[in-house]
């Protein structure tokens, strides 16, 4: 009778997440109408990349959140962008698109309301 081979564990030293971006703690706010740049993150040295993204309850429009692929300082292609309801949250994971992702954010909404947003990237190796 043959036996089946033994699982070999993934041990943590092969797979590692690494919090590669985040807003302020706190939140991002930002007006209706209004975009916002909120930073590039270096990607290449990570096999995939989490996007973590929430928008904070008392917020009074819409956020939507852009990944953006980018060479030097050149937007090159949209990657994603999701759009976040007051007290949504969302969890989208990529393969890694080229080298750098710029993250922004625009406000929905009138120009009288506000929207208040987490924004995480991981890398994992």
């Amino acid at each position: 009778m043959a036996t089946a081979p033994k699982a070999t564990p993934i041990s943590s030293h092969e797979i590692e997440n690494i919090l590669a971006f985040r807003t302020k703690p706190g939140a991002e706010n930002i007006k209706g109408g209004e975009t916002k740049e909120l930073g590039m993150v270096d990607v290449s040295h990570f096999d995939k990349i989490r996007l973590v993204c929430d928008e904070r309850i008392g917020s009074t429009c819409n956020v939507m959140v852009r990944l953006t692929i980018t060479e030097g300082n050149e937007l090159v292609a949209l990657l994603d962008q999701v759009l976040l309801t007051p007290h949504a949250q969302l969890t989208r994971v990529y393969d890694v698109p080229g080298t750098k992702i710029s993250v922004a954010i625009d406000g929905i909404g009138a120009a009288n309301t506000q929207g208040a947003v987490d924004v995480l990237v991981y890398g994992q190796y």
